[in-house]
């Protein structure tokens, strides 16, 4: 093996954190809510980062499917997404005219507008039987306002 560099030796920066129950059931709560969409699950969690986030989920997965459990499946691959079908604007997807446009706004009027504050979860729980449209366009909603918050 003549040219090849030795390997730094393995050393444990920091001990083996486990993930408390809360966390657990966050992880699946939001997993049930985004999909696979780690960044999201991360911030849903609160308490791991993406990384954490994926290890996490790749343990969950092969636990699920040796218990035979049904979890969600993967998404697929991004360039099959692309090549399957043309791009489409979310302008095009959801108008003002469209019962979906009613839905979304309701939630956002519901979070923002209630004089009785609710906890994020019990808002969120709203979206599990709701149209994933309906769900991915809420969030983008909300990251907009976000954004529009803290550009003053």
């Amino acid at each position: 093996m003549a040219g090849k560099k030795a390997r730094k030796p393995y050393t444990i920066t920091r001990p083996r954190e486990r993930w408390a129950a809360d966390e657990h059931d966050r992880f699946l709560h939001a997993l049930v809510l985004l999909g696979r969409d780690w960044k999201r699950i991360e911030s849903f969690v609160a308490t791991k980062t993406s990384t954490q986030i994926r290890s996490h989920a790749q343990k969950y997965f092969l636990k699920a499917q040796k218990l035979g459990i049904a979890v969600a499946p993967p998404l697929p691959r991004r360039a099959a997404v692309l090549a399957a079908q043309p791009p489409v604007s979310c302008a095009a997807m959801l108008s003002p005219d469209d019962l979906y446009f009613a839905q979304v706004y309701r939630f956002v009027g519901d979070i923002f507008g209630s004089d009785a504050p609710q906890p994020v979860e019990t808002e969120l729980q709203r979206l599990l039987g709701a149209d994933p449209v309906v769900v991915d366009t809420i969030f983008q909603v909300l990251e907009n306002i976000q954004e529009n918050m803290f550009l003053n």
